[in-house]
């Protein structure tokens, strides 16, 4: 046996699925919020996110065996990543751009980045403090390089994602000890930033030929071109698209079993036909995935189980905290040896390491990133007017509150993770990414 067949992961998703319907994780459950509209995307996202880390996880054996920092071999765990990555920014272009569309493009954007501010920061600086803690120790507190240089690396890693370099510490490679998960944050933030000239296109229906017009500019200038950032444009913009048809009400009138079939054929086409899983086929039919699974699609129940649920909430956690876990428990000589003794014994290992992300991600969520959800919303009650317009009256009645993307608290939660923000019924989820290779 080696590390490719593809059933050790469904045996690996079985274990997790278990572990998360444990009671034990019943303080990462939130309030039942009857009004959600998208509850399929909270039960997607933490497969999202264990997609990526099953994906590290095999990067990380070939990187204790040969010191190569490299994708899988077997395509199946390849795209495992990419996959997890692209539905990931699928979600936010989606929760994002539905926001802006139920605001008809004038959201209250002061609350709006508050609430990402406050979202992403504090899980993303204690994984970088502890990552540096980590960096510091290998290189026995001493410098390696001007004191000049390793400040800078410090500052940019500092810097919420909002710096995409991932620069080496004190000359050490850094981002390999968070499986280099950091880079997509960039995109998001860059996302984030665009909105403030998109969003006059959300202030009528000329929403969808906008959204349209902007795939389809971006499609050739990925396929014609080969621009990287057309690719990821592509990606925000099905999301931004799904959002604009269900906005209108273009939805699928079928049932769920059907959807559900559908929904997973495209993911086998996805499966057994992409080189790297960002190819413009992938995308589309990523993008019905995404359609479908926004209009309801459950993949026959999974998405709307405790533990799928439970796993999104934890889905930034689990998206950031799994190059640590990785780290850490096989630098553990004893398990290292063990691991890398036989295939067999390195998926023994692995059912380790993922008990050890999903309690430190439970415990992530619950002490730092709820009470930094709840801080971002204090500041934005305390700094908005109980009066003014009839609208923003009525949102203050309802308690709707500019959060951050994966936050399930009164009066707004938060991709993927993934980072995730939910105002009234929508939500807004960034997180994942793969390997930057």
């Amino acid at each position: 046996m080696n590390l490719d067949p593809v059933w050790a992961y469904f045996v690996l998703m079985t274990v997790v699925v278990g572990i998360a319907a444990l009671p034990l994780f019943r303080f990462i459950d939130n309030a039942p919020n009857p009004g959600a509209r998208y509850s399929t995307i909270d039960g997607l996202r933490g497969f999202l996110a264990l997609a990526v880390f099953v994906f590290h996880l095999l990067v990380t054996h070939r990187f204790i065996e040969t010191g190569i920092w490299d994708v899988p071999d077997s395509r199946f765990y390849a795209l495992l990543g990419p996959v997890g990555v692209s539905l990931f920014f699928m979600i936010t272009g989606f929760l994002f751009w539905e926001k802006m569309l139920r605001a008809k493009g004038r959201p209250r954007w002061r609350e709006l980045y508050i609430g990402r501010l406050f979202r992403i920061g504090p899980m993303y600086l204690f994984v970088v403090l502890v990552m540096l803690y980590i960096v510091f120790t290998r290189t026995g507190f001493q410098l390696h390089e001007s004191a000049d240089v390793v400040a800078g690396s410090v500052l940019q890693w500092l810097a919420l994602g909002m710096i995409d370099t991932q620069p080496d510490v004190n000359g050490y490679r850094a981002s390999h000890v968070l499986a280099g998960v950091t880079w997509t944050i960039w995109y998001e933030w860059a996302f984030y930033a665009s909105l403030m000239a998109t969003a006059v296109f959300a202030r009528g229906r000329a929403h969808l030929i906008f959204v349209f017009a902007a795939l389809a500019v971006c499609l050739g200038g990925k396929i014609l071109l080969s621009v990287d950032a057309m690719g990821i444009a592509v990606l925000f913009l099905s999301g931004m698209a799904v959002a604009s048809l269900l906005h209108e009400n273009i939805r699928p009138r079928i049932s769920n079993n059907v959807s559900s079939t559908i929904a997973l054929a495209c993911l086998g086409v996805v499966f057994a036909t992409s080189d790297s899983g960002y190819g413009t086929f992938s995308a589309m039919l990523l993008a019905l995935f995404f359609y479908l699974v926004c209009s309801g699609t459950s993949v026959f129940g999974l998405l709307t189980t405790t533990p799928a649920r439970r796993l999104g909430n934890i889905s930034y956690s689990l998206y950031l905290m799994q190059g640590l876990v990785l780290t850490l428990v096989f630098a553990i000589a004893p398990l290292r040896d063990f691991a890398m003794a036989s295939p067999q014994q390195y998926w023994v290992a692995s059912i380790v390491c993922v008990c050890v992300l999903l309690l430190g991600a439970a415990l992530g969520y619950a002490l730092i990133e709820r009470p930094g959800i709840a801080l971002g919303q204090r500041l934005i009650r305390r700094r908005t007017p109980t009066t003014g317009s009839p609208q923003r009256g009525a949102d203050m009645k309802r308690g709707a509150s500019a959060g951050t993307p994966g936050s399930h608290v009164p009066a707004g939660e938060v991709t993927a993770g993934g980072i995730y923000e939910r105002r009234d019924t929508g939500t807004a989820l960034k997180l994942s990414q793969f390997t930057g290779l």
